[in-house]
């Protein structure tokens, strides 16, 4: 039976003395020991809290070549960071007929009892996602109720960190005090929109280096954030961070 071997390390596990070689050794014997075809062993490093997957996609590569029967790994814990990860590639696996073994555990997919293991295995990544997933919203949670923005995309007229960005700072403002304007002289909403974005290219001000479009003032212009008022899901409150517009010329420019 051909196989590859896949071990993963880091700087912990090295310590441990679960590294590389000895995951390599490990399988090696193993492989000889049942008389398996090995013909290469694969290296995954996490180092820094940072981790490459490329040993995963050249196993990927092979496998679709054609000619690989079985992976083998030294066991979950240590091949994987999570069971999320382990159950994608389990899946990916059985999707191409590739037998799974941990060595150190004694588990192989291709027996009933390892199928029924790894299968626990995958199904307790569902409950680690989504696990995941509650934490996630419930930080967010709390971030919003301590008045700092929990995530998204950046907003124009702040930095990253939501300190104001004094150039685009000055086109918000422009844009809101000119849109009152036109509104106070009747202009119909599309020419509103028309005539601000010639004045817009007019001045030079852009939209992230581009020219404004549309969608770029409407988004502007219902951008309660500018106001001091943060959203988050159905929670509203007041963040922590300097405002731009007044809530009365907020109002003023909706329609």
């Amino acid at each position: 039976m051909n196989t590859i071997a896949l071990v993963r390390v880091s700087t912990q596990l090295q310590s441990e003395g679960t590294g590389l070689e000895f995951q390599s050794q490990k399988i090696k014997q193993y492989s000889e020991l049942n008389d398996f075809n090995l013909l290469k062993t694969i290296s995954d490093v996490a180092s820094g809290g940072l981790e490459t997957r490329d040993g995963i996609e050249e196993l990927k590569g092979d496998i679709e070549n054609g000619g690989v029967d079985c992976v083998l790994i030294w066991n979950v814990s240590r091949c994987f960071r999570s069971m999320v990860h382990f159950s994608k590639f389990y899946e990916y696996l059985k999707q191409h007929n590739v037998e799974l073994i941990s060595v150190s555990e004694g588990i192989r997919s291709s027996r009933k009892e390892g199928e029924m293991l790894f299968g626990i295995m995958s199904s307790i990544a569902g409950y680690e996602k989504d696990l995941i997933k509650e934490r996630m919203v419930s930080g967010r949670i709390t971030k919003v109720m301590n008045g700092e923005r929990a995530y998204g995309k950046k907003i124009y007229g702040y930095t990253p960190d939501y300190k104001i960005d004094d150039d685009e700072a000055r086109v918000v403002k422009y844009i809101f005090k000119k849109v009152n304007s036109l509104k106070n002289k009747d202009y119909p909403k599309y020419k509103r929109t028309k005539h601000l974005l010639k004045l817009l290219k007019q001045n030079g001000y852009t939209y992230n280096g581009n020219e404004f479009k549309n969608y770029n003032i409407r988004d502007i212009l219902k951008q309660k954030f500018y106001t001091g008022v943060l959203e988050y899901s159905d929670i509203t409150t007041q963040h922590n961070y300097q405002t731009l517009i007044s809530k009365r010329l907020f109002n003023q420019v909706q329609d």
